[in-house]
């Protein structure tokens, strides 16, 4: 009996966590979306401006700003697992951090949205055998030792 209520809190836990990623997501590509923009607002608003900013930093900035535009048109031309694997291919952890600080959990009801429960019942589950994998071994040790007394 215990054994199924820790089973089934890994894999409610599991899927709780994998089901709100495609939201983050989501959430992260709006980010990647308005650094972009706003990059391009400085860019465009010192080019007139020849004091304004050293060239490199100008350079760099026009750099970080292509950038975040690739990034949010491959996650956004990206489906299913695919979207996972291109969203760890364009991670910023600053713009990461950011989102976090905003993040709105969300369900999102979609095939998506499955997938992703579905992985994270089944990783939950995985690792919450890890983690009591010890004391139930330490448990069926002690259950023998005192059937054969």
């Amino acid at each position: 009996m215990l054994k199924s209520l820790i089973d089934g809190t890994g894999a409610a836990i599991g899927a709780a966590v994998f089901s709100v990623l495609p939201s983050f997501i989501q959430q992260y590509v709006a980010a990647l979306s308005a650094c972009q923009s706003e990059l391009g607002r400085i860019i465009s608003g010192a080019n007139g401006r020849p004091d304004a900013m050293s060239p490199a930093y100008l350079a760099e900035t026009q750099t970080r700003a292509t950038w975040c535009n690739d990034a949010a048109q491959a996650l956004d031309a990206s489906l299913g697992m695919e979207r996972l694997v291109t969203f760890f291919q364009n991670f910023d952890a600053d713009i990461a951090r950011a989102t976090l600080r905003v993040f709105q959990p969300g369900l999102q009801v979609s095939l998506d949205g499955l997938y992703f429960f579905v992985a994270g019942v089944i990783v939950g589950l995985i690792v919450i055998n890890i983690i009591v994998w010890p004391f139930r071994a330490w448990a069926r040790r002690r259950r023998e030792r005192a059937y054969y007394r």
